[in-house]
Order: C-alpha cells, then structure tokens, then sequence
C-alpha cells in the first residue's frame, strides 16, 4: 500500500515538472502607435528563477533560457518569430534582450528584436515598458505606422500568463475521477485490516 501511495505521487510530481515553461504576453494601451501589436515570450522555469536575463543572440548568449519571441501585428506578412531552442538566428535576425522577472509576475527592462523586413524595440520605467521603435517594410497599416517610417509611444505591460496544454488537460484526472480513486485506496486499506473469518 505505501509503495502504491508513493508511485502515485511520484507520478505526480513528474507531471508538475514537466509543465515549467513560463509565457509572457503584452498587454498594450491604444493610446499611441503602434497599436494592436501582440508580443510573446515564453522562457524556461530555470531562467525565471534567476531573476533576470541578458540575452544577445549576436554573439550566443543566453539563449538557453529562451524558448520562443513571437512579434506581430495587423496585416503582417513577415512577423518576427524566434526559437533559438529549435534552431539558430538566421541573417538580418538580432535579439537582444536585458530584462528582470518582478515578484509581481510582470517584466521590467528593454530589448530590441529585428528581422529583416521589421523590427521593434522597447524599454521600461518600472514594469510600463513603451515602444521606443517599431517598423516593417510592409508598412503597419493596422497599427498607425506606415512603411519605412519608425513610430513609437505606444505603452504596456508584460504580464505571466497561466499555461495548460491540452496535453496536461488530457492527463490530469477530473474530480471525480480522483475521488473514485481515493475511495478505491480507502477500500484497500480497509479490506487489509479485516480479520479473517474462519
């Protein structure tokens, strides 16, 4: 009984590890361009438990704690998308980045993120970060700016997001699923205690 308790909650535990990816996601005021843009970071547990990153992609480091750095906006043909765990930055692709995890689940710093057709680049007074550059050679029509024109101002915040799979949907047991179980492991425990009858 004590063996079957423990691989249970080994299993659990396994579980809960394997969820450790930490998603950041903006969350911009329309009050000046470029509007609607949608930005996503998502980095490895271990990266947010040091508090802070210093990433330049230029020369290799700290992309290890980076997983992914999604930039879009309205009527994008190229939208600037970075997986250096799934493979290296390509020419005209540069990310630099200096940024610290706050206790409140926001991000503070600055970064500069460009492809060859875009870029966007951004800095923070506390945890309000402000677009300080933004532009594409395909014009952002759908955020103000138009082509091969920088324009700035627009200001936001970083802020964690809650993340579950499908994959960990699919795995964790229902209420009562879980509650046929425990009745089950009471049922064992029980029948074990029972003397026998002669």
């Amino acid at each position: 009984m004590k063996k079957l308790i423990a691989c249970m909650i080994a299993a659990l535990s396994v579980h809960a590890a394997s969820q450790a990816n930490v998603i950041y996601e903006w969350q911009g005021n329309d009050d000046a361009t470029p509007y609607n843009i949608a930005l996503r970071m998502e980095f490895t547990d271990a990266a947010v438990a040091k508090g802070s990153m210093f990433l330049n992609s230029r020369y290799g480091y700290g992309l290890d704690g980076l997983l992914s750095f999604q930039y879009s906006f309205p009527g994008a043909l190229h939208p600037i998308a970075f997986k250096p765990a799934a493979g290296s930055f390509l020419d005209g692709e540069s990310l630099q980045m200096n940024i610290a995890f706050r206790d409140d689940f926001t991000l503070s710093g600055s970064f500069m993120a460009s492809s060859p057709d875009s870029h966007i680049f951004m800095s923070s007074t506390g945890n309000l970060f402000t677009v300080t550059g933004a532009g594409s050679d395909y014009g952002m029509a759908g955020a103000g700016c138009s082509p091969f024109a920088s324009c700035a101002g627009a200001t936001g915040v970083f802020r964690q997001v809650p993340q579950v799979s499908a994959t960990a949907l699919a795995e964790v047991p229902e209420p009562a699923s879980l509650a046929l179980v425990g009745l089950g492991l009471a049922g064992l425990a029980g029948r074990r205690r029972k003397p026998a009858r002669a």
